[in-house]
């Protein structure tokens, strides 16, 4: 048994470059399970231009949550509470005139509510010293709460009827903003001092704080930040399905930080890959979609539903990351 964790040891070191050939091995499975032909070179060409497409938006609010997910989980913390939170300020724009005045009334609301929402959640974490994990459980459940309060049992199609809105749910919309928060907040991320205070943060907190880092302030701005992007794929997720309901989103927060955790972040602080977490999402994406492919044609072969195998699956991901990912120094003993 400590050889297998030697062996994954040197995994971990390797992270990066064994998580491409898992996404091409999974490719390989689903693929065809999704509807990609191999019968001529045009068949192949139409059915994966199709399968990209589909697969690409309906990444696109995982990759944005990722982002911030990783910089949370580098501070040592966690963030249950996005599903709730991107339903809330879905919720808090549906209410909104779906005409022309919808961009400058229920956006820059929009906003300012995933902003507000992030900003208490580091409040309850930096400032009342609440666990990470006691305070967004508990946000959870007041975040879906209000959006219960707000919409009750109705189910809103306003983004259908807002001028332009949809264009953010296809693929040129996608790409823009996946561009913009991998691409260039990625990228100014990487780069920056503020990426290795957050490292060091994680690392130890402690000798952060000798080191002269303004913790409380750096974890308060790194939730507020995961509620901004809880704007972005708030907009992703309504623009491409066009309603929202008090229920919409549950289970999200188990997608994201699985996708971070398997993509090569500890969830105990110090190490962190936006490039990993990505390719994480696309790995989720991928099984998501041949699974529902699967139910759609094998719906009667299996005395239970397909779609559900991924939780199950899910689930394994969690545990079989996190166990990768542990530092090296916990492996003895």
């Amino acid at each position: 048994m400590r050889a297998l964790t030697r062996v994954m040891r040197r995994f971990t070191s390797w992270h990066l470059l064994i998580l491409p050939l898992l996404f091409v091995a999974e490719l390989a499975v689903f693929a065809p399970i999704s509807g990609v032909q191999f019968d001529s070179a045009e068949a192949f060409g139409r059915s994966s231009r199709y399968y990209a497409t589909d697969l690409i938006t309906h990444a696109a609010p995982l990759i944005v949550l990722v982002v911030g997910m990783t910089a949370v989980l580098m501070t040592g913390g966690i963030d249950l509470s996005i599903g709730s939170m991107v339903a809330l300020i879905a919720a808090m724009m549906a209410t909104f005139d779906p005409g022309a005045s919808f961009w400058w009334t229920a956006v820059p609301l929009g906003l300012l509510c995933g902003l507000g929402l992030g900003w208490f959640n580091g409040f309850l974490i930096s400032r009342l010293d609440v666990p990470p994990i006691i305070a967004t459980l508990g946000t959870l459940f007041l975040f879906r709460g209000l959006c219960e309060v707000r919409l009750g049992d109705q189910e809103f199609g306003t983004f259908y009827d807002v001028p332009g809105y949809a264009w953010f749910g296809g693929l040129s919309g996608s790409l823009l903003l996946i561009a913009l928060v991998v691409a260039l907040g990625g990228g100014w991320f990487f780069h920056s001092r503020l990426r290795r205070e957050l490292l060091m943060l994680g690392g130890n907190r402690v000798a952060a704080r000798y080191a002269g880092i303004p913790v409380f302030r750096r974890t308060t701005q790194v939730y507020t930040a995961m509620g901004g992007l809880a704007f972005v794929a708030a907009i992703c997720f309504t623009a491409r399905n066009g309603s929202v309901s008090a229920t919409s989103f549950s289970g999200l927060e188990l997608q994201v930080i699985v996708a971070v955790v398997l993509g090569g972040t500890r969830v105990e602080g110090g190490n962190g890959s936006i490039i990993g977490s990505v390719i994480g999402v696309l790995m989720i994406t991928v099984l998501d979609e041949g699974l529902r492919s699967a139910e759609m044609f094998h719906a009667d072969a299996l005395p239970f539903k397909i779609q559900h195998l991924k939780y199950v699956l899910m689930g394994a991901l969690l545990v079989i990351g996190v166990w990768i990912n542990r530092p090296a120094d916990n492996s003895s003993g």
